[in-house]
């Protein structure tokens, strides 16, 4: 796969896990695992990209995007190596415009936002972006 397929991949991706999100369905996690299970052509590091391009999403937004799109189209006003990848190629996303919808807001979701704020400093915020650092089972 290309990068601008892996990035169509995960907004795709993005997508079943926003619907399934909505009607109280299935985990990322699960969804991952049918929506790669379905794509037997992808291979273990497009598999890896598209994951990390979703979850990054995912850890980016507090509150549900409208879809995939808006979700990845926000990441990309923030880095842009994703913006280059917006490129209108065969299995690319298309080229993205201005009045497009982007997904706003933080990781914290907008109820929370008070409360959150006094216990939690900018930089342990933007931590919170990252991929942690450790994973327990």
């Amino acid at each position: 796969m290309t990068p601008s397929a892996r990035l169509q991949a995960a907004i795709e991706l993005l997508d079943e896990i926003i619907v399934a999100a909505r009607d109280n369905g299935a985990s990322a996690d699960n969804i991952a695992k049918k929506f790669f299970k379905a794509r037997r052509y992808a291979g273990s590091k497009d598999r890896r990209a598209v994951r990390e391009y979703a979850y990054a999403a995912i850890r980016r937004y507090g509150e549900r995007p409208d879809n995939g799109r808006a979700a990845m189209a926000g990441l990309a006003a923030e880095q842009p190596e994703l913006q280059a990848l917006f490129d209108g190629s065969a299995y690319g996303p298309l080229v993205l415009n201005d009045e497009e919808a982007r997904a706003s807001g933080g990781a914290i979701p907008a109820w929370l936002q008070d409360r959150f704020a006094a216990l939690v400093d900018d930089n342990e915020q933007a931590a919170l972006f990252d991929r942690a650092p450790l994973d327990i089972r």
